[in-house]
């Protein structure tokens, strides 16, 4: 029996890398679509793309472990798409940063936005709604009244990283209502 240790994103991803050699009763699909599209559902992209975006643009390793550990963090979290906004300006067509969203039914946009160059996250927060978080790490943009996207948290180092996921599981909360 072999195990694979990954979010379900990725182990279908390895699946369909290695033709879906698997075990019998390792749990996952025994057969993969070779010729089936890398993008999932509503555009997003795989694991290893979204590996590949981020480790192209940061500029370091460390800022693409703390950015990648953020990801794979929120996706855990349950019913949460990731993926790059598009740009004319690369050329890649992608953005610099990767999206955090609700996948559910209902659609705010992105709750949390993360920069793969320098690890800068901003979140769908107001100051109302983080009065009782007090982290080091948390910062407010000075934006108009009435913005909804008023809380950075930047990935300087592992423990902003866990601060970053419960404050991207309020703005998730916020979105569900």
């Amino acid at each position: 029996m072999r195990l694979i240790d990954g979010t379900p994103q990725e182990i279908a991803e390895f699946l369909r890398l290695t033709g879906g050699e698997e075990d019998s009763d390792a749990g996952a699909p025994s057969e993969v679509d070779p010729g089936a599209s890398s993008e999932s559902v509503d555009g997003a992209l795989d694991w290893v793309q979204i590996t590949e975006l981020v480790n192209g643009r940061a500029r370091s390793p460390e800022i693409a472990k703390r950015v990648l550990d953020f990801l794979r963090g929120a996706v855990a979290l349950g019913n949460v798409e990731v993926g790059p906004g598009e740009s004319e300006r690369t050329r890649d067509g992608r953005t610099d940063y990767v999206m955090v969203r609700d996948a559910g039914v209902r659609r705010f946009g992105a709750v949390a936005y993360v920069k793969a160059t320098n690890g800068g996250l901003t979140l769908r927060l107001t100051r109302e709604d983080v009065a009782d978080v007090v982290e080091p790490p948390t910062s407010f943009r000075k934006v108009r009244t009435g913005h909804q996207y008023v809380v950075n948290c930047p990935l300087r180092d592992d423990a902003a990283v866990q601060t970053a996921l419960r404050l991207v599981e309020l703005a998730l909360a916020k979105v569900r209502q």
